[in-house]
């Protein structure tokens, strides 16, 4: 129930918000309708050269923005390379210190030997021998802050070079298993392989660097010794932004590491700038431009950022030129306009005129017309109404043939007079001799005949047409016997109704003939009718054989003659339906219009009771 609601109010809000544009859009249609030929014309014209200039405007403005993004990109995506090598020229000393530390065999047996005795720090003279190998690297590179080395058993060990927060550093992992810290998983899983992280790892210790984790496996066997860590200031990292004298305002570079969405380094150490990474991050190039190149070695993106509307100045100046000059040429295309629909509403404001005159009694044309299109319809009109003298002939013409067929009609009818005064004839002869058979049968066949014939009336009521099917059926009997019965279901308030003559016989002759014929014993014929939403419905049953191919039904003479009345009185929209099957019998229901309806050429018209 509450699912039913929610539709029906989504259903109302749906239109109530389009009502609005609907209704504004009908108000154009209806005064657009109202305006004359010429007033569309130029509207029309003026609509499209706005519509033009528009489009040419926005497309420069699109194309050339795009032109100049991608020229911007390509530049920069080749000075992001230049700075990832100059990167890579920075930390390769560190690196390649790093990796010579795996030969120290001072540090290996430091590393190699100790046990989880409860301490987390060396002792003082594993404490030198670590001291004496971190100190290659702290005095060789004045840019590396601490030296952090650490076994697989919890022991630690700082070398310092700006003698700062040791202590602590010592407090921190006391308190805390840096085995159980995410970078040292990382370093793990890298297998040997320096990992690269946008800030310091180091607890306890406030730094303004990043840090570079190596998980120390024995040269010889390979065999886990412990972590080194290695903090070095992200200053270092200002001499890899490579950037001339570009002129723009927003122009930015980024350092970032997208496995954390950290910003490691802006070049300007800009606000806004983990801002910026995130709309990098999410895809949002709306307002921004990004570009970007990966360094292969520490895994970090280098990205170059651009305010859009700064690159599209130039662009713009471009969209604006052509809008001006397309302001121009809406004042040229004013004046063309106005001179183009004048010259081709003339001709049809002449027509206009023509037709005027035709409707109020004018019967021959003598106005001049161009060679324009409108002109020439203008002077097909003309020829028409010169010609319609010849048309009225026609018609006096057809209407003289239409009486004479009418004369010819009523001759043809003196036949069924003969035909019906001979069948009365035979009546009284069969009743003077006593043969009450005959006399029966001359009867039901002088009746049929008249029905049939209805004294050459197109329509009968349905009274007579039950009439005319009872009055086959008796002379059918007369041929079969008792084989066959009708059973006749009419609604008393259709028997006044009209409908064409001879529709419901053919149906019965198919069933008697197709259906009950063949089968052995009897069988029974239902006809039934009624009237429903100002429509006559019969049907016609039988308990007969059957059809597979209820198309076989369509191809006898009198089916098909019956299709084709029904078309040609009522329409396309009445007709027949048949349902049979094998063994099934057959129902055939006939639809049809109340009253004495006929198609004509310009639509339908009801015929009066009473008239033919």
């Amino acid at each position: 129930m509450e699912k039913k609601e929610s539709g029906e109010e989504s259903g109302n809000l749906w239109r109530r918000a389009t009502s609005g544009p609907v209704r504004l859009l009908s108000r154009i249609k209806k005064w657009w309708l109202y305006q004359r030929i010429q007033q569309q014309i130029f509207f029309s014209l003026l609509l499209v050269s706005l519509l033009g200039i528009a489009l040419l405007g926005s497309v420069s403005y699109r194309i050339s923005s795009r032109a100049v993004e991608k020229n911007y990109q390509l530049s920069h995506e080749s000075t992001l390379k230049n700075s990832s090598k100059v990167l890579d020229t920075q930390l390769s000393p560190i690196i390649e210190m790093i990796r010579s530390f795996l030969n120290d065999e001072g540090m290996q047996r430091v590393l190699e030997s100790q046990t989880a005795d409860g301490r987390r720090v060396f002792t003082g003279e594993e404490q030198r021998v670590l001291k004496s190998v971190g100190e290659r690297l702290t005095k060789q590179e004045n840019s590396v802050n601490y030296v952090a080395f650490m076994d697989l058993c919890g022991h630690c060990y700082l070398l310092s070079n700006v003698n700062l927060g040791t202590y602590d550093f010592y407090r921190y992992y006391e308190k805390h298993n840096f085995l159980e810290e995410i970078w040292s998983g990382e370093a793990r899983a890298a297998d040997g392989r320096e990992v690269f992280f946008g800030s310091s790892v180091i607890g306890g210790i406030p730094s303004q660097g990043f840090s570079i984790v190596k998980y120390l496996n024995a040269p010889d066997t390979l065999k886990p010794m412990g972590y080194l860590v290695v903090d070095v200031n992200s200053r270092i990292l200002d001499k890899t932004f490579m950037t001339g004298n570009e002129g723009y305002a927003t122009n930015e570079y980024l350092i970032a590491d997208l496995r954390y969405d950290q910003l490691v380094r802006a070049r300007r150490g800009f606000a806004d700038g983990q801002a910026l990474l995130e709309d990098f991050c999410r895809g949002q190039q709306q307002r921004y431009l990004f570009t970007s190149v990966h360094n292969s070695i520490t895994g970090w993106e280098l990205v170059n950022v651009i305010e859009r509307n700064e690159l599209s100045a130039e662009s713009k100046l471009i969209r604006n030129t052509v809008f001006w000059c397309g302001g121009f040429l809406v004042i040229l295309s004013f004046g063309l306009a106005m001179s183009i629909s004048r010259t081709i509403t003339k001709p049809l404001n002449q027509l206009e005129q023509v037709i005027e005159r035709v409707k109020e009694g004018e019967r021959h044309v003598t106005e001049e017309f161009d060679e324009s299109e409108a002109g020439r319809i203008g002077q097909k009109f003309k020829e028409m109404v010169n010609t319609n003298l010849e048309l009225k002939e026609y018609l006096l013409t057809a209407r003289l043939n239409e009486r004479e067929a009418e004369l010819l009609l009523l001759q043809s009818q003196i036949n069924p007079h003969f035909l019906y005064n001979t069948l009365d004839s035979l009546y009284c002869m069969a009743i003077i001799h006593g043969d009450d058979q005959i006399a029966d049968m001359t009867l039901a066949l002088s009746d049929h005949f008249k029905l049939s014939l209805n004294k050459g009336k197109r329509f009968c009521t349905v009274a007579d047409t039950v009439a005319q099917i009872k009055d086959y059926m008796k002379l059918q009997g007369m041929r079969f016997g008792e084989r066959f019965k009708l059973s006749v279901e009419v609604a008393e308030d259709i028997l006044k109704e009209e409908m064409l003559t001879f529709l419901l016989q053919p149906f019965v002759e198919n069933a008697i003939y197709h259906g009950l014929e063949p089968k052995l014993g009897g069988g029974t014929i239902r006809l039934r009718g009624w009237k429903e939403e100002e429509k006559l419905y019969f049907t016609v049953a039988d308990d007969g054989i059957g059809v597979d191919d209820i198309t076989k039904l369509d191809s006898g003479f009198g089916i098909n003659n019956v299709k084709e009345r029904i078309k040609l009185h009522y329409g396309e929209d009445y007709g027949f339906m048949v349902k049979s099957g094998k063994g099934q019998g057959t129902e055939i229901t006939i639809v049809l219009p109340l009253g004495k309806r006929e198609q004509h050429r310009n639509g339908e018209s009801y015929v009066p009771a009473g008239s033919d």
